[in-house]
């Protein structure tokens, strides 16, 4: 085939290669992200919960705090009872009683309330936390699999790079921009066969004097339908 053509048909195969190891390490790392935002998201969930957990012990402190002072001063009430020979002062002291009784139950039956929901949310948080130190497992594992998969993805960039650039600079200036162009267009098939009269890109038959030009390989030329540009192959050509 004539020589810009073949070249452009062995750059293809060079930029295919890139293109196809590009993808497999994006791909790689879009996966990555997929990982992390989940563990991110675990992340979040955990720490609200410890939040919510700290809240209701910070609830609990303060109300086993106030029982306590409330059970003290129920404690100097009875002492003080005891010592009152008044009977009028002794009927309001009983009443301070019974009101601090009434308080300390109310106290009490908050407590339980937070009890129960310290319960909850402490098994919630152990639930969470398995969950995020299996994610985390999961992370790290992929994390070794994907440096591990993209270095070897890497390997052999930077030499079909160096070899693409050899390629380039052979070929025609404005010839390698319009193959460039339909490359990116037409994702990553820019140069395709015609067989047996028919484009091998669109599988649009060329017209049999445009088929018979094209076998002559004396020019570039370009699918009249999918624009891309067409070669033929024929015994004495050794690349495709």
């Amino acid at each position: 085939m004539g020589n810009q053509v073949e070249l452009l048909v062995n750059l293809q195969v060079v930029d295919q290669q890139l293109r196809e190891r590009t993808e497999a390490i994006e791909a790689l790392r879009q996966g990555l992200a997929e990982i992390e935002r989940e563990f991110a998201g675990q992340r979040t969930l955990l720490e609200t919960c410890r939040a919510e957990r700290a809240e209701f012990e910070a609830r609990r402190r303060d109300l086993e705090g106030t029982l306590n002072d409330e059970e003290s001063k129920m404690k100097d009430r009875r002492m003080r009872l005891n010592r009152i020979r008044n009977e009028k002062e002794a009927s309001a002291v009983r009443r301070e009683i019974e009101v601090g009784k009434e308080g300390n139950q109310k106290i009490e039956e908050d407590l339980m309330v937070v009890f129960e929901a310290l319960d909850v949310v402490n098994a919630r948080e152990s639930e969470l936390q398995r969950d995020y130190d299996a994610i985390e497992a999961r992370r790290a594992e992929q994390q070794v699999k994907v440096d591990s998969e993209i270095a070897t993805l890497s390997a052999g960039l930077d030499e079909a790079r160096r070899r693409r650039d050899e390629l380039a600079a052979d070929i025609d200036a404005g010839l390698r921009r319009q193959y460039e162009a339909i490359f990116i267009r037409r994702r990553g098939l820019a140069v395709v066969e015609v067989r047996g009269g028919t484009c091998q890109g669109c599988h649009i038959r060329v017209a049999p004097q445009l088929s018979n030009e094209i076998q002559r390989n004396q020019r570039v030329i370009v699918c009249p339908n999918c624009h891309r540009i067409l070669f033929a192959r024929n015994e004495t050509s050794a690349t495709a």
